[in-house]
């Protein structure tokens, strides 16, 4: 059973609003986390890219996904 097919299970009951919360968060998370999530799979090997500005990129990339989250998760339970 995939991660996200069980949390969908465990949170199918969880009133309207929240609901809409997590989805109106989700449609701006989504984004973010998927342009992450592909460019750390197109980084290169390590060897082919001496200067390492692939993985510094990816690494911002990174930091700002984990800021995003927490953000997102920070709106969501205030709201």
């Amino acid at each position: 059973m995939q991660q996200s097919h069980l949390f969908q299970i465990m949170v199918a009951d969880l009133p309207t609003v929240h609901q809409k919360r997590g989805d109106h968060l989700e449609a701006h998370f989504r984004p973010l986390l998927d342009a992450t999530m592909e460019m750390v799979m197109a980084l290169p090997d390590r060897s082919a890219n001496t200067a390492g500005t692939h993985y510094a990129q990816a690494y911002i990339a990174v930091q700002n996904l984990i800021g995003a989250q927490k953000a997102a998760m920070s709106m969501y339970f205030r709201a």
